[in-house]
């Protein structure tokens, strides 16, 4: 860094120094902000020197302080600071300034007037690696030649590993290959939110941040039908203070697959979880059940009619039995009837028909047929 004179009022010069910000988190607006490190003075120390706060860090830094002091001359007094880049980290990435106090001829008063460089330290994005797990397992797939096979539905688990630069808002991005062009040709692609894992910026200690990004991808019956080979990239794109206009990473990591069909050859549908597969799903469930249960109501209905059957036959058999109790019950009142009619008879037949049974029966009831026989 170099320190000239460029005022045009110059008197009498008193002080050149070049001086930087404490640290990044400084405004710079309160003179206190700021730190010496070289220096000419008039009348003490005319040839340019080191300030004794920053000698340990200079020792470590190789910094060296050089310049001209010509009094009479202002285009030959300049101040210089240099820095071995090599020792060099992130931290000196800051602000620095040249001050200068001098009389002015103008308004013979001591002016002072200052002016600010930055200083910037960053490095590009790089990706370093792309690991590839299919339903779990690393599969490798770096290019058209060496691809991994896939089927329809299989899931892809990409995690892509950069140094994102600079700036710890820089995301990892992703390309894919077209559906449609017959070329290897890769396009954006925007995951969607579920199957992405951004992320987080870790300091990398070297002006740089590192991230682990992730996405999750599903294989399609589109997939197994594409003229062109299914490949994945990611990237890193920087843009703005301190990069500029922007930068991309090159020589991207990518990886390659080829998505099968079933072994039937037939056109295949998209397999994963879908609204269309849940539908069909919850359909299949709707009929299975509906077969179970109308083989179950058959079983019950049929049972019921053994009961039913069985029952009636028991009942049957009841009726019967009930008619015959009745019949004897009746034959008992004629049996009362018939004695009673005999007894009473007056003709000699009548009454010698009623001892008869009366010994004969014991006294034991007649049937309505054996009455009938009697009376006629």
């Amino acid at each position: 860094m170099r320190c000239s004179i460029t005022e045009t009022d110059v008197d009498r010069i008193y002080l050149i120094q070049i001086r930087r910000l404490k640290s990044t988190t400084h405004s710079g607006s309160d003179p206190n902000d700021w730190q010496t490190l070289a220096l000419m003075e008039v009348g003490r120390n005319e040839n340019p020197t080191l300030t004794d706060d920053i000698t340990a860090v200079a020792a470590s830094k190789d910094y060296v302080a050089g310049g001209s002091w010509d009094s009479t001359t202002l285009a030959n007094t300049y101040l210089t600071l240099s820095m071995s880049m090599e020792k060099m980290v992130c931290d000196d990435a800051r602000y620095y300034r040249c001050e200068l106090s001098y009389k002015s001829t103008t308004s013979g008063t001591i002016a002072n007037v200052y002016r600010n460089v930055t200083f910037s330290a960053y490095v590009k994005p790089q990706v370093t690696s792309l690991i590839t797990r299919k339903n779990g397992f690393i599969v490798e797939g770096m290019s058209p030649s060496n691809m991994a096979i896939a089927d329809v539905g299989d899931e892809l688990h990409l995690t892509c590993t950069a140094n994102i630069g600079s700036l710890p808002g820089a995301p990892i991005r992703w390309h894919r290959t077209s559906e449609t062009s017959k070329n290897d040709d890769f396009i954006g692609y925007q995951p969607p939110e579920y199957t992405y894992d951004k992320g987080i910026a870790i300091s990398d200690s070297q002006c740089g941040y590192t991230r682990v990004a992730s996405i999750r991808y599903y294989t399609t019956a589109a997939d197994a039908n594409r003229e062109n080979n299914l490949a994945f990239e990611c990237f890193v794109t920087v843009s703005g203070d301190p990069y500029g206009l922007s930068y991309t990473s090159e020589n991207n990591p990518k990886f390659y697959t080829a998505v099968t069909k079933p072994d039937n050859g037939n056109t295949v549908s998209n397999i994963g979880t879908t609204g269309t597969d849940v539908s069909l799903a919850i359909f299949m469930g709707t009929v299975i059940f509906a077969l179970v249960f109308a083989v179950l109501s058959g079983v019950v209905f049929t049972l019921r009619c053994l009961i039913r059957t069985k029952t009636g036959h028991t009942t049957q058999d009841q009726h019967q039995h009930i008619q015959i109790q009745e019949t004897r019950i009746s034959d008992v009142a004629i049996s009362t009837n018939t004695y009673e009619q005999l007894q009473n008879r007056g003709d000699t037949e009548g009454r010698m028909t009623y001892d008869s049974l009366n010994v004969s029966s014991s006294g034991s009831p007649i049937s309505s047929s054996q009455y009938e026989n009697l009376t006629h």
